[in-house]
């Protein structure tokens, strides 16, 4: 019986481990012969869009391709497979990991924020409704060089509470959702990032999804520039330790959209769970459009967040799902301009979507 020599198994295991990873890597998905689809692409190439669109239709994916520029510095280009930071779209993951425990019955929404971080007292109750609809009246926050992590960040809202003229009243605010992460933090006794991959991006296999310090997925990630005087202008993300449960994540527009499509098919909640949550607005339940990190519109639902050149931005509804996502922040191409015409003008999507006022 003939062994195989050590070396060749090493390089054997390191193919395997090779070949396993390609097996991950995601492919452009365009047809040219798809009239939708060619139209989606001229649109994007003739805007000069840079960044990378994933359009579902019925659940499965009809479009996925990259445009423009990575990394300006390497010429690296954007594609199907370029990671993109989510900015305020992550609040709509703390949202589904705080709905997660309300179910369980590990969080109850109208509870004060010291019942679960005890030393986060304020002058006033703030219940954790408060801090999910943006009506916490705390100080907006800041990032800071003086913050670490996200307990600094914390403490730092903490200290200064309550901002007066603000308690009760819709004021979007980053702080809001750094609470609701330490909140998810305290009660499961574990770190945000270990929360999210255990709960979210593991058990619904999202591998092109990564927080901002993985060291495996550096290489998918795109660098965030601004428009300057018709230059790409570099902008340093510094804060991002700060940032659990607001902006330090980073995906694909597939993984974006794939999530999605689990949520619609009652994967993440009970349909009767799923259908309110996603549809409802101006209800007991959901008073407004804006709930979990997400909006619920007469005509579609909406994700969206800005972070350092990145811009996330996502629009659904039971037939379409369209992510688009971009690194360079430019007045003249704007993402909510470029998923409004492909939603509304290509796909030809709107209308009754949801019924505003309606219980389901």
């Amino acid at each position: 019986m003939s062994v195989m020599p050590k070396t060749n198994v090493i390089k054997k295991q390191q193919q395997l481990s090779k070949d396993k990873k390609e097996d991950k890597r995601l492919t452009t998905v365009f047809d040219f012969q798809d009239a939708q689809d060619t139209e989606i692409d001229d649109y994007l190439q003739q805007s000069k869009f840079n960044g990378t669109v994933a359009v579902f239709h019925d659940g499965k994916i009809k479009f996925n391709k990259g445009y423009g520029i990575k990394n300006f510095q390497n010429n690296e280009h954007n594609s199907a497979n370029t990671m993109y930071l989510i900015g305020s779209s992550q609040k709509f993951f703390t949202g589904i990991m705080l709905k997660k425990l309300v179910d369980e019955g590990k969080v109850n929404m109208n509870n004060p924020v010291s019942d679960y971080i005890p030393w986060f007292t304020t002058t006033k109750p703030i219940p954790l409704t408060d801090l999910m609809l943006h009506k916490s009246g705390l100080f907006k926050y800041k990032g800071s060089t003086h913050f670490r992590n996200l307990d600094d960040a914390v403490r730092a809202i903490q200290q200064r509470g309550i901002q007066e003229g603000f308690y009760k009243r819709h004021r979007y605010n980053d702080g809001n959702y750094l609470v609701l992460a330490k909140v998810i933090e305290s009660v499961l006794n574990k770190p945000y990032s270990k929360v999210f991959n255990e709960t979210i991006a593991h058990k619904y296999k999202l591998k092109h999804t990564a927080f901002y310090d993985d060291p495996n997925a550096q290489n998918d990630m795109a660098i965030g520039y601004k428009n300057v005087n018709n230059q790409p202008q570099f902008m340093d993300p510094i804060f991002l330790s700060q940032y659990y449960g607001a902006g330090n994540l980073y995906m694909t527009p597939y993984d974006m959209g794939k999530f999605i499509v689990d949520i619609q098919r009652n994967r993440v909640f009970p349909e009767h769970e799923t259908r309110p949550f996603l549809k409802e607005s101006k209800t007991i339940k959901y008073p407004d459009a804006y709930r979990y990190g997400f909006y619920s519109f007469k005509d579609k639902n909406r994700i969206n967040g800005g972070f350092y050149g990145h811009v996330f931005t996502c629009y659904f509804n039971d037939k379409y799902i369209v992510v688009v996502g971009t690194n360079y922040e430019n007045p003249e191409v704007k993402n909510e301009a470029i998923i409004k015409h492909i939603y509304s003008n290509i796909l030809k999507q709107g209308g009754n979507y949801n019924q505003v006022g309606h219980t389901y």
